[in-house]
């Protein structure tokens, strides 16, 4: 009896793996067919596609903070050193603790500079900045309803900025018992149905894996309800069309939920055991 229960379990543990795979392969043949950015990068390397060989263009001559970060974003994946990049975020940190609006440490109105800055520096494995006052600056400027706006003093809180805040929350080191981070879950929640969008039930999936949390299948196969037969996501599910980034949205959140751990850990934990292999090198260089 016991053997013919683990067969059927083992049997169950493949159909349900290759039914995955269907869900996400057509998706990222998609996105390998698309001009990528750094966002599509992501989601390739997320989903274990080799992206070292695929272009991404430097933003040497950006003067928005949120260009830089999101660089990173793409530059990490493909093994690119970004420790100049990460600096000059660094750098931008204001007095009040926020990341500022641009790379020349001005700007004090873009939520997800702030947002972006944190995530960015933790998958780079680059923190050193005042992470207490950035924390206390993101809990300042929470709303009432216990979202995130676009922008600083806008009460109108959205979803996907919402999510974008909890991640980094999770890196700043609250957890799911955390009144703030229990506020904006509860925000997302109530109002997930009302304004439904593929890219806000992604950020959600990615919110709860990154604070590990069960995503419930149900919640998961709301997210499967914007895909279409050529495996892009559609942004509204009234639309007909699939675009680029519902879909790298979308893979993103699908393979997080697949393995359970956030795709921003896995390159923070990456990067710090590259970080601490060059130290043990050059430790064992300067004894001899």
């Amino acid at each position: 009896m016991k053997k013919i229960t683990a067969l059927t379990i083992a049997i169950l543990m493949v159909f349900t793996s290759f039914a995955f795979a269907l869900d996400f392969n057509a998706t990222v043949k998609y996105l390998e067919k698309q001009e990528l950015d750094e966002w599509g990068i992501l989601a390739l390397y997320s989903s274990g596609t080799d992206v070292k060989n695929k272009t991404l263009k430097r933003v040497d001559d950006s003067t928005a903070t949120t260009d830089y970060e999101a660089y990173m974003m793409g530059a990490i994946p493909k093994g690119e050193d970004v420790s100049d990049y990460a600096g000059k975020i660094v750098k931008t940190q204001r007095e009040n603790g926020k990341f500022a609006d641009y790379i020349d440490g001005t700007g004090e109105d873009l939520i997800n500079a702030h947002i972006w800055g944190i995530i960015s520096l933790y998958a780079a494995n680059k923190e050193n900045y005042d992470k207490q006052k950035a924390l206390i600056w993101l809990k300042e400027n929470q709303n009432e309803d216990g979202g995130f706006g676009v922008f600083t003093g806008y009460n109108h809180s959205d979803i996907d900025m919402t999510g974008m805040g909890v991640i980094a929350y999770s890196i700043l080191g609250l957890n799911k018992d955390s009144k703030e981070v229990k506020k904006a879950l509860s925000f997302i929640e109530k109002n997930l149905d009302k304004k439904e969008s593929c890219e806000g039930v992604a950020y959600y999936i990615l919110a709860k894996v990154k604070l590990g949390l069960a995503v419930d299948k149900s919640l998961y196969n709301k997210l499967l309800q914007y895909k279409i037969k050529d495996g892009s996501f559609k942004h509204l599910k009234k639309l007909s069309r699939g675009n680029y980034m519902a879909s790298w949205h979308a893979l993103l959140a699908m393979i997080d939920y697949k393995n359970k751990i956030s795709v921003f850990d896995r390159l923070h934990d990456f990067n710090k055991l590259k970080d601490e292999k060059k130290k043990a090198v050059v430790k064992k260089t300067s004894a001899k």
